[in-house]
């Protein structure tokens, strides 16, 4: 068994909307709420936690009545992302009464297509692994550039993926990595495998899907439509 952790700290500035885009409405119903019931339909999951930015708190509260008749758990989210996973098992800890041992996985509240191999794969390398995540290879000629303006070099895309989330581990390791670097340190730090990499660990990866897109602009909102409906 798990918990799941869904990460709905952000106010989704690049959307241009007037709400943060895991409220924006897609096919009748908040994206955040498309996403939430992959995981409630998963029978290895026993409980799920949002971490919310407080301003938003009232409001996802009356969208958990309303949809889950308030079995979601609610949690403040933090100044960035491993601030609010932070929040979310400190709330498994102390009002769940979660062990150090227990799996958590973490997902994007705006990656409304996550699929339950995709769970069931995050929470099986817990076997083995200390962290997971799902990704992708990378299809298209990948270059840097460290001026942002002309090419400085092309990796080999052989050895390139694409992150996505979920991304599992336990929690009392999540900790335990978090305590080990400096304030400096965690500033860079934009995910938890980040996290558990500068602490030489290793990072498994598990196969993510094309459709386990990230709803950013506009234009990826156009693309989940797609994806609704020819899934309907």
């Amino acid at each position: 068994m798990a918990i799941v952790g869904i990460v709905a700290g952000g106010k989704g500035s690049r959307m241009g909307a007037d709400m943060p885009k895991q409220f924006l409405d897609l096919c009748g119903e908040p994206v955040i709420i498309h996403t939430i019931k992959r995981f409630v339909s998963n029978e290895n999951i026993s409980s799920i936690i949002v971490g919310i930015n407080l301003d938003w708190y009232d409001y996802m509260d009356k969208l958990n009545n309303q949809y889950f008749g308030g079995r979601i758990h609610l949690t403040r989210g933090g100044s960035d992302r491993n601030g609010t996973i932070s929040n979310i098992i400190k709330y498994a800890r102390d009002r769940l009464n979660v062990g150090e041992d227990e799996i958590l996985i973490t997902h994007d509240a705006v990656r409304p297509f996550v699929n339950q191999r995709m769970i069931d794969e995050s929470i099986a390398a817990m076997e083995y692994c200390d962290i997971c995540t799902a990704a992708l290879p990378a299809i298209d000629t990948i270059v840097m550039s460290e001026d942002r303006t002309t090419v400085s070099e092309f990796p080999s895309r052989e050895n390139i993926f694409r992150v996505q989330t979920p991304q599992t581990f336990r929690l009392g390791s999540f900790m335990c990595m978090l305590r080990s670097v400096t304030p400096q340190e965690r500033q860079k730090i934009t995910d938890a495998c980040k996290l558990f990499y500068i602490n030489k660990k290793k990072v498994y990866l598990i196969k993510g899907e094309e459709m386990n897109i990230k709803l950013t602009y506009p234009s990826d909102f156009e693309m989940a439509k797609v994806f609704l409906h020819h899934n309907a």
